[in-house]
């Protein structure tokens, strides 16, 4: 059985897709190239999907990994074979020269699985309802976009999740990605544009449970912003929205949206220590997984360099579930730790 077709059988006794979804999923988006399998006894009883992406961070644009489809047949869960493909996962994003590994759990009760493997909750989102009888109001003069598969309509998106400070990218390719995936779940991708003509907001919508929820909307006002949610609303009969949103200035009240691992403690000393040359810092980090971060880093002067025989104070001495929390901590973290934390953000995954 070649390895795609033991992924669709993974994949249609594990989750709950249409066979529409996962017909468009296998044929569009899935690569062998991201496919890590496990097999016992000649048959593939657990795979998952180790997918590309880029990020911003402190100014760079970092390559990452995103674990999608994890998942074992029923007759063999419990054995530990998906620990040994989480493990080897961490791996190979490492070798690929990824700065972290991602991941949104499927469920509440996997956070707990997933910090074994030294993830942390680290992408949050400000969730907001609306119920059915909630009037949206703008001032500014709109119109629909027609064709939300234009250029002009991705470079408006590409530039807005650029202006996010720390946020996973997508690709053109991925943003056509986004559009079958979000068609193949029977939603809704909206833009509209103002007076001139130039795109204004950009929102994906899929109807849950009779509500329309949000995934990601992208506005350059908050006027554009108002007026692109009561175009949704419209749209969705006026049903009650859940939106799933940047959270900008604000850091409280958030929800967790999923989990992230630093695989590359050289390269974010690295970045840390070009982005803030006045950083002095001693730390050592222990990672279970992946020896060659075990070092003592010093970052000092706009450089990182390993110095295992360092003697002096260290400043942290932590593992790299911890670090990862410190490194993409909220303001409180940063003010605290007088650590430059930066909150990164997920949306938009074909979760």
């Amino acid at each position: 059985m070649r390895k795609k077709d033991a992924i669709i059988n993974i994949w249609r006794e594990c989750f709950n897709d249409p066979d529409q979804y996962v017909d468009m999923f296998f044929s569009t988006i899935y690569s062998d190239a991201d496919a890590l399998t496990l097999e016992h006894d000649g048959t593939v009883v657990s795979s998952m999907l180790l997918q590309r992406y880029s990020m911003n961070f402190h100014g760079n644009t970092c390559s990452i990994s995103y674990i999608c489809g994890a998942g074992t047949l029923k007759r063999w869960r419990g054995m530990g074979f998906m620990g040994e493909l989480m493990r080897r996962a961490v791996r190979e994003s490492f070798e690929r020269g990824d700065l972290m590994c991602a991941l949104i759990p499927a469920g509440a009760e996997l956070y707990r699985f997933y910090e074994k493997f030294g993830f942390s909750p680290v992408f949050y989102v400000d969730i907001e309802h609306y119920t059915s009888a909630h009037s949206f109001h703008h001032d500014g003069s709109y119109e629909l976009v027609a064709d939300v598969s234009q250029q002009k309509v991705y470079e408006f998106f590409d530039e807005m999740m650029h202006r996010r400070p720390c946020a996973v990218q997508h690709s053109r390719e991925q943003y056509n990605q986004i559009l079958m995936d979000n068609s193949a779940c029977g939603g809704t991708v909206t833009a509209i544009a103002d007076s001139e003509g130039g795109i204004a907001a950009v929102g994906f919508a899929v109807p849950v449970d009779g509500e329309a929820t949000v995934t990601d909307i992208l506005a350059s006002t908050p006027d554009a912003e108002e007026a692109l949610l009561d175009e949704i609303h419209k749209e969705y009969s006026g049903d009650p929205m859940t939106v799933y949103g940047y959270y900008g200035g604000r850091d409280y009240n958030l929800d967790p949206r999923g989990m992230g691992r630093i695989v590359n403690m050289c390269e974010c000393s690295r970045i840390l220590a070009k982005a803030y040359p006045k950083l002095s810092l001693a730390i050592r980090i222990h990672d279970s997984l992946i020896r060659e971060n075990n070092h003592i880093y010093i970052i000092d002067g706009g450089r990182a360099v390993i110095n295992d025989g360092y003697g002096g104070r260290l400043d942290y001495d932590v593992d790299m579930e911890v670090f990862t929390s410190m490194v993409f901590g909220n303001d409180v973290t940063r003010r605290l730790l007088d650590f430059p934390a930066v909150r990164p953000f997920i949306s938009l995954m074909l979760d």
